[in-house]
């Protein structure tokens, strides 16, 4: 081994011949790794099936390395990390002090002393090897990123504060509590273990139309894909143009109405305004052939027929997010005239409606991840609700996964309440169909763009044909839908548009972004027919959250008139069936497929 001083790549070349693996010699390789992480406690804490995509990622790295240029930067990069560790071997033996870890998963100071300091530096240079072996791999763009994700997934998986013998809060806290902190974290793992996925939050402390989901109002339609729920007036007069919300229907709708100091229903209803809202209901396997043209003829349409039957002669301002948001502009591009004539506007929360750049969920959704997954729907007829929940803690696997394992089973202490992560953790299976045609049509072929390249209700699907004004927020730290895809995507929609972009993430910019106490900024105008990058910089700021904006923007484009309350909810042809929440919202379905 050579500890001197690093030399360029170019320096390695002529020796190259004698080192490069054949490919009978890459696949022996791949073949032990597949095998190790089947069976070394190290990969416990991954999915099976990820370790599987990770290790066959390994396997065409190995192929990459082939070429002279590949295999150069790979002994580079081996040299760098073979220097840093000796660099690290010589400080250890040096009583200095160590320097603090700017990671929050060392931020202890139990972290800097003994031989924890040089655990977790060894760690830091292997992910950091690890994560700079798979970024020069040379693969193919989308192959690349789901090496170098899948790495860093490996990488976090095998800190040492993920294991009780190598993070020394864990010990020390066992020796305080004279082993009874291990004890009460076994319980909660058999607990979890249970239940099938890990506790995030005191579930104990919240109850879906006690402390959540709250505001009074009454199920006025039920039916097989749905309830619509309309909410009580708050004011004496109301706004004449009702409002409309088309939840995503992999989670559920009451995200909206959290509870009283962050509801948006809430809001809206203090604002005069009239709100009702899709409570889709969770599918079982009995529902996997309900797909698309069901959503939109039996959930969309449905709803805005009742809304303008019992609010009679108004336009609805209709407010979506996230797959409620793509459902809605498919609706609206394959709406009839007389229906399109009750929509006055159309508004899109952190919606997926070009899927050029899916984001981070990309890594996710490729033709041979799909096939595969396909078998899972066959045997489930849906895609499970804590599948795509296990995929979106992925993406921040430390924060959704690990720091959890650590509090709850490792250190043995339960999760404090917090309500949005209740909420999260309330999931929501996806009909077999509906999910194959999401992922296959729009998220892999991003088919929802193109004129007549997909057809709904017996309709070709153009996007052009949506005239009414449009809304469009976006939120920056969204990793779910990127705020650059948003953008783009107001000009697939002929009508007037507004794009707003806010501080934030997916849920905590958009529907978690009440007015009071707000600490948030979003911006407003700016040409659009600029970069993302250039409407930013030139882009109105404004503090404070974006829906008193959103609200003004209604009664420019909609404004309707004032009128009284209604006395009751419904009409004569759609009475109250049940007191908000409903039915659907508590009904108990296997989220496990």
């Amino acid at each position: 081994m050579n500890f001197g001083a690093n030399r360029g790549a170019d320096c390695h070349l002529p020796a190259l011949k004698e080192i490069v693996m054949d490919h009978k010699a890459a696949d022996a390789f791949a073949k032990l790794m597949k095998d190790a992480a089947k069976t070394h406690p190290l990969f416990a804490g991954i999915d099976p099936e990820k370790t599987t995509q990770m290790t066959e990622e390994m396997t065409k790295t190995l192929q990459a390395m082939l070429s002279p240029q590949g295999m150069a930067e790979w002994m580079q990069s081996w040299m760098d990390y073979q220097t840093e560790m000796a660099q690290l071997w010589q400080q250890s033996l040096s009583p200095s002090a160590t320097e603090p870890s700017k990671d929050t998963r060392f931020k202890a100071d139990d972290w800097n002393e003994g031989v924890f300091p040089f655990l977790r530096q060894s760690y830091a240079l292997t992910a950091k090897a690890m994560a700079d072996f798979a970024d020069k791999a040379g693969l193919p763009e989308h192959e690349q990123r789901k090496l170098s994700f899948y790495t860093r997934v490996a990488a976090d998986a095998l800190s040492p504060s993920n294991y009780a013998l190598t993070n020394p809060e864990v010990i020390k806290l066992a020796q305080e509590t004279k082993g009874q902190s291990l004890v009460d974290g076994f319980k909660n793992m058999l607990a979890d273990l249970e239940k099938g996925y890990i506790t995030t939050t005191d579930e104990a402390a919240f109850t879906v139309g006690g402390n959540l989901a709250n505001t009074p109002g009454s199920v006025i339609l039920r039916n097989d894909l749905f309830e619509l729920i309309q909410y009580q007036p708050r004011t004496d007069k109301v706004r004449s143009n009702p409002v409309l919300i088309i939840p995503p229907c992999v989670n559920k709708f009451y995200i909206f109405d959290i509870n009283e100091k962050k509801s948006m229903i809430r809001y809206m209803l203090d604002q005069g305004h009239t709100v009702f809202t899709i409570a889709w209901r969770n599918p079982g396997p009995e529902t996997r052939d309900l797909d698309w043209n069901d959503y939109l003829r039996d959930g969309i349409f449905a709803a805005l027929d009742v809304t303008t039957d019992i609010v009679k002669g108004a336009k609805v301002d209709l407010l979506s997010w996230c797959n409620g948001g793509t459902m809605l502009l498919a609706a609206l591009a394959v709406m009839t005239k007389d229906q399109k004539a009750h929509v006055g506007t159309a508004t899109f929360l952190s919606s997926m409606i070009d899927f050029a750049d899916p984001g981070q969920v990309e890594v996710f959704i490729d033709q041979p991840q799909l096939q595969a997954y396909n078998k899972r729907l066959e045997t489930a007829g849906v895609a499970p609700g804590r599948d795509i929940a296990a995929a979106m803690a992925m993406l921040h696997v430390n924060e959704s996964i690990w720091g959890f394992v650590i509090g709850n089973y490792l250190k043995g202490k339960s999760p404090p309440p917090f309500d949005i992560l209740y909420w999260n953790a309330d999931t929501s299976n996806l009909p077999a169909k509906w999910y194959a045609y999401y992922t296959e049509e729009m998220y892999l072929a991003n088919k929802l763009r193109e004129p007549g390249a997909l057809t709904l209700l017996d309709t070709p699907v153009d996007t052009r044909n949506i005239d009414v004004a449009c809304y469009f927020v976006a939120a920056t730290a969204d990793h779910i839908v990127p705020w650059k895809t948003s953008y783009a995507a107001t000009g697939l929609v002929s009508g007037d548009t507004e794009f707003v972009l806010t501080t934030g993430g997916h849920v905590s910019g958009t529907v978690i972004n009440h007015p009071e106490r707000n600490r948030r900024y979003f911006l407003t105008e700016g040409d659009r027919s600029q970069s993302p990058e250039d409407w930013q910089a030139a882009a109105t700021r404004t503090e404070g959250s974006w829906w008193p904006h959103w609200l003004a923007w209604l009664a420019e484009k909609n404004n309707g008139t004032e009128q009284a309350a209604p006395a009751t909810l419904g009409n004569r042809t759609h009475k109250a069936l049940a007191a908000a929440p409903g039915t659907y919202v508590l009904e108990q379905v296997s989220q496990q497929g």
